[in-house]
């Protein structure tokens, strides 16, 4: 990839170092030597793209002749997880765009090469899929679709995913993004067929997108498939499940990514919200399930006449990580307890409380806590607090005549 020659030393950029190609443009880091520029896009470090050949800049150009109306839309779309587009400017006697410079390469760059590929931890995988998705609903509230969603055209920003190439793909015409390298592979059917892409299309790559991801293969075929090998599977809907490749993939999770895929765009996520929804869903689901799974085995450490070597460790630090869930407190206190150490049980409950001021069992551990150590006004409080928030039958009851026995005194 090499820059086109310079024909004047009053140029607004200096290219620094070869970004990426392809079907369309080449991109190039570069330092911007125009003051106005600078003050303008708030940075002296951009990417640029130039186009390939006249064919490419004559659509740029008749952009500009159509009033501008590519740049003002792309101006308006300003959101976290899209690479922010600058402007267009001439450079070296031909139009070029102007972007955010992201450092961090792109998303194949984590995945691997194709043929190479690994796949990613299934938390990293997730998260990367819910920051495209927002990417995508910024674009989508404004009515634009981006074509062309594939791991090359996301760049990350440190954990960031950012949506690269905005605007380019509404320039192209679907023959035009078939002939780019790797596209096909991200091509929806309706893409591939007389139907005319539109939002849906972009839910199907990012679908192929987290498919890759989790899986570490693309779902119809590698680079050395036959294009149209390629071209009937995905007009078939033939994708292997996730879990042919991965095993450990959950059922759920699965679901999301074929769902993300399915042939027809009406059975499809209706939109990138609801796509966020479903992975948020699964994702505290299976937090929860592990946060469950953890504080069971803590209380198993109590179950026992002595708590085992180490018990207190495990389980402060179990009320460090998960430090809003009360019941990690209940624990630590009820082990203080065990061990005849009240006051550090009604520290530990206290703290608990200022987490989870409204939890019930809390204010009664803590009374009972109390008790123990001879306060009696502080236990009667506790306990009105923990009979006012609600206990189950059996404690309710317990509650009531332990504080008729504690005001009688």
């Amino acid at each position: 990839m090499t820059p086109p020659d310079s024909n004047s030393e009053s140029e607004p950029f200096e290219l620094l170092a070869p970004l990426g190609s392809g079907g369309f443009a080449a991109t190039f880091k570069a330092r911007v030597l125009d003051e106005e520029l600078v003050r303008d896009w708030g940075s002296d470090i951009v990417a640029v793209k130039i186009p390939l050949g006249k064919k490419q800049e004559h659509v740029l150009a008749k952009e500009i002749e159509r009033g501008g109306f590519l740049h003002l839309r792309l101006r308006g779309l300003q959101a976290t997880n899209l690479v922010r587009y600058l402007g267009f400017c001439v450079f070296r006697g031909q139009l070029v765009m102007a972007m955010q410079y992201v450092s961090g390469g792109s998303l194949r760059g984590i995945i691997g090469s194709v043929g190479v590929q690994k796949p990613l931890p299934l938390d990293q995988a997730v998260e990367i899929t819910e920051g495209i998705l927002a990417g995508l609903a910024a674009m989508h509230r404004e009515r634009m679709f981006h074509r062309d969603i594939k791991p090359e055209n996301i760049l990350m920003d440190g954990r960031v995913p950012k949506i690269a190439d905005l605007g380019i793909s509404e320039m192209l015409n679907s023959d035009e993004l078939a002939s780019q390298a790797g596209t096909l592979h991200f091509m929806s059917p309706e893409l591939l067929g007389t139907e005319g892409a539109s939002f849906p299309s972009d839910i199907w790559s990012l679908g192929v997108t987290f498919y890759e991801m989790v899986t570490g293969h693309l779902p119809f075929g590698d680079l050395s498939t036959p294009m149209g090998v390629i071209v009937d599977r995905i007009r078939r809907g033939e994708i292997p499940p996730p879990r042919a490749h991965r095993p450990d993939i959950p059922e759920e999770l699965q679901r999301i990514v074929l769902k993300a895929m399915e042939h027809r765009p009406e059975d499809r996520f209706h939109s990138a919200e609801e796509m966020i929804e479903n992975l948020e869903a699964w994702r505290l689901g299976g937090a929860k399930a592990k946060v469950n799974e953890e504080l069971e085995a803590a209380r198993e450490l109590l179950s026992s006449m002595e708590p085992p070597p180490g018990a207190e460790g495990k389980l402060r630090g179990l009320v460090a990580k998960y430090p809003d869930d009360p019941r990690a407190y209940q624990y630590l206190g009820e082990y203080y307890n065990r061990c005849q150490r009240p006051g550090d049980a009604i520290s530990a409950f206290q703290e608990g409380l200022k987490r989870a001021p409204q939890d019930a069992l809390l204010h009664w551990d803590l009374a009972l806590s109390l008790q123990r150590k001879g306060k009696k006004v502080e236990a009667a409080a506790s306990l009105e607090q923990a009979i006012a928030l609600g206990l189950d039958a059996s404690m309710q009851r317990h509650a009531h005549m332990l504080l008729k026995a504690l005001k009688a005194r």
